[in-house]
C-alpha cells in the first residue's frame, strides 16, 4: 500500500521500505515527501520499521534516537517459491456492499462484531469473491479488480483495516442503491502460496 493510500488508515506495524523519498513528484512542492513521509511513519500503532539502503533523507541516523541494525540478507535458504502477501487495499473491496444490505441483516450484525486481526477467508459466489469471518459469515464482497494470484491459494487471511464509508463517498448515480448514511467496510489482508501439488 502507498503511503498516499494509507491516510487516513492504521496498522499495529507499519514497514517503510527504501524509496526516493527526497524527490517530491511533478507538481509538488519540495517539503510534500518530507510530509508524506510522516503519514507513511503515523500509521503505526505498534512498531514502525524503516527499510533502507544508505542513509535515509528523513530518518534519524545511527544513535541518534533509534535503534539500528545492518543486515546482510542469506539468499540461500529463501524458500523457491515466494507467497504473494495482499495488503489492505480500498481498491480490491466493494466499498459500498454493506451500504446496499437491508436495515437487520445478519451480515451487518456479522460487519459490527469484526475486529481487526481476525481470521477471514474468501469464498467464490457466482464471478464475485465473498469475505468471511472465521465463523463462515460474510462480512464483506471483493471489488471487481480482485482477482486471486494464479496457481496459488489462500493460506493466511485478516481483517487488516475497518474503514467508515458515507453515502456521500460515492457517485451521486450511484447513491440510489445506497440504503444507509454511513456504514462499516472490511479491508482484508491476504497472503497466498504456491498450491501443493
Amino acid at each position: 500500500m502507498t503511503a498516499h493510500r494509507a491516510k487516513g488508515l492504521e496498522f499495529r506495524d507499519v514497514v517503510i521500505l527504501d524509496g526516493d523519498w527526497a524527490k517530491p513528484s511533478k507538481g509538488e512542492d519540495a517539503d510534500s515527501p518530507r510530509r508524506l513521509f510522516y503519514v507513511a511513519m503515523t500509521r503505526a500503532k505498534g512498531s514502525l520499521t524503516i527499510l533502507a539502503t544508505g542513509e535515509h533523507p528523513f530518518a534519524p541516523q545511527p544513535g541518534e534516537c533509534c535503534p539500528w541494525r545492518h543486515i546482510t540478507p542469506e539468499l540461500g535458504g529463501l524458500p523457491a517459491y515466494y507467497p504473494t502477501h495482499v495488503a489492505p487495499d480500498m481498491a480490491l473491496v466493494d466499498l459500498s456492499w454493506a451500504g446496499r444490505l437491508r436495515q437487520g441483516s445478519p451480515e451487518l450484525r456479522s460487519i459490527s462484531e469484526a475486529c481487526v486481526g481476525d481470521s477471514v477467508t474468501l469464498t467464490l459466489e457466482g464471478d464475485r469473491w465473498l469475505l468471511l469471518d472465521q465463523h463462515s459469515r460474510t462480512i464483506g464482497r471483493m471489488s471487481r479488480n480482485f482477482v486471486p494470484p494464479a496457481g496459488k491459494e489462500l493460506v493466511k487471511g485478516e481483517i487488516g483495516a475497518i474503514i467508515r464509508w458515507k453515502k456521500s463517498d460515492n457517485d451521486e448515480s450511484f447513491q440510489v442503491h445506497i440504503k444507509r448514511d454511513d456504514w462499516e467496510t472490511v479491508l482484508p489482508e491476504l497472503q497466498f502460496s504456491v498450491t501443493a501439488k
